[in-house]
Parts: C-alpha cells; structure tokens; sequence
C-alpha cells in the first residue's frame, strides 16, 4: 500500500484516541512506531508499506513495558500519572528520569529503550 492510500484509511478510519501507529514495509524487515502527527508529518503518497496499525497510548504504554518491564514503571507524583525510566546516562551512572504519562513522553522512552531496534 502507498502512502495515499494509508492516509486515506487513517482519514476513515476517523480521529480518536489513537495517538501513536506502528507500520512496517513490505520486506518485513523491521516494525516502526511513531506518533501519527510525525509519521504524517513525513509521509509521501509514494512511500510504500505492507501495513499499520493505530494504536491508543495504553497499547503504546504496553508495548513499551513489554519491551522493558524493569527500568520503565508508572506511578504517581504529586497527584499525576508518571513515567519512571531507570537508564544509563551518558556518563555511565544510572539515571532515573520521571515523565507526565503522555504520548510524546512515552514515545520519547520508547526511542530511548529500543535505539531503533523495533523488530516485533
């Protein structure tokens, strides 16, 4: 499917809480997940994919935890749903950085946990 022909699902497919898509080419060589603003800020109507799926930001939160059920919880700070990532920073010590449960916050983790390695 060409990338006009995505769009075209994703606008029939109607707004809701789907903030996020996961898709994947035609070589099936590797997933992707973006939130659908970027990915649709980058889409050509020639680019092609074998599929994509919307996802709320639960499932991308799943997804996530998935991947990394250790270093990466939800709690609460001051009343709010937040993010706990435990990572290696730059210089080497163990860091542990709190994010609003959000989209951009989850994906921002995400990239961070899987350095573009998205095979599913």
């Amino acid at each position: 499917m060409t990338g006009y022909e995505v769009l075209k699902q994703m606008r029939h497919a109607g707004k809701d809480k789907r903030c996020f898509i996961k898709w994947w080419r035609k070589e099936n060589d590797f997933v992707d997940y973006e939130l659908v603003d970027t990915f649709l800020a980058n889409l050509k109507p020639d680019h092609e994919f074998a599929g994509f799926e919307l996802l709320t930001l639960e499932q991308m939160w799943q997804e996530l935890h998935r991947r990394e059920p250790r270093r990466v919880t939800v709690g609460q700070r001051h009343g709010e749903k937040v993010i706990r990532w435990q990572h290696m920073a730059e210089d080497g010590t163990m860091r542990e950085e709190i994010f609003p449960f959000a989209p951009k916050a989850v994906m921002t983790v995400f990239d961070g946990e899987t350095r573009g390695d998205t095979m599913a």
